[in-house]
């Protein structure tokens, strides 16, 4: 008689354990991403500082970005449509939205890295992917350290010396998201970076 209240006392017990478990993972979401910041963008030629010399009604885009847990990388992806011959995108930072800042980094490149130079004490700036040309164009990738141009304060932008003030100033909402074309070589469609909601 013991032994089977003992069995049966050990069983409740494995069984309680069991369900605290999955209750645990459950209330944790099953998921490591609860600390990413995600933003977006939506990109018009409306937006651009300054007006487009040759403006693009029929341009647009939208820019996702995703801050890791560690804010140690950024992943984005990049939709442009309506763009013809994209030279370029970069993510810039600025004070206000009402302003044009410097590049900080690339998204994609068909002209190459232009005055931008790596951070100091940082290898040269990798390479970025070629902008594909088309009606409708979607690019992804992953920006670390390696991708960041460092920049100085200037009147119109914060200082972005390291990758935590490059997260620093997207969390801020002191970036945008800027598609360069030949015909607009300031940029065809730009958007605000801002956090989404969750």
């Amino acid at each position: 008689m013991r032994m089977q209240i003992f069995r049966g006392a050990v069983l409740g017990l494995m069984a309680l354990g069991l369900t605290l478990s999955a209750l645990a993972i459950l209330s944790c979401g099953g998921s490591d991403d609860n600390n990413e910041t995600k933003l977006q963008a939506n990109l018009s030629a409306a937006n651009e500082v300054p007006g487009p010399p040759n403006p693009n009604p029929q341009g647009s885009g939208t820019s996702i970005l995703t801050i890791s847990d560690d804010e140690q990388s950024v992943h984005f992806t990049l939709t442009y449509t309506g763009v013809n011959n994209v030279t370029q995108a970069h993510i810039h930072a600025v004070n206000s939205p009402s302003l044009a800042g410097p590049i900080v980094v690339f998204l994609c490149t068909n002209v190459g890295l232009g005055a931008n130079v790596p951070c100091a004490g940082a290898g040269p700036i990798p390479t970025p992917q070629a902008c594909p040309q088309g009606s409708s164009v979607t690019i992804t990738g992953t920006l670390t350290v390696a991708d960041l141009s460092c920049k100085d304060a200037t009147a119109t932008s914060p200082a972005v010396l390291s990758f935590a003030d490059f997260v620093n100033v997207l969390k801020a909402g002191n970036t945008y998201t800027n598609v360069h074309s030949t015909a607009n070589p300031g940029g065809d469609v730009r958007g605000t970076d801002t956090v989404a909601p969750q």
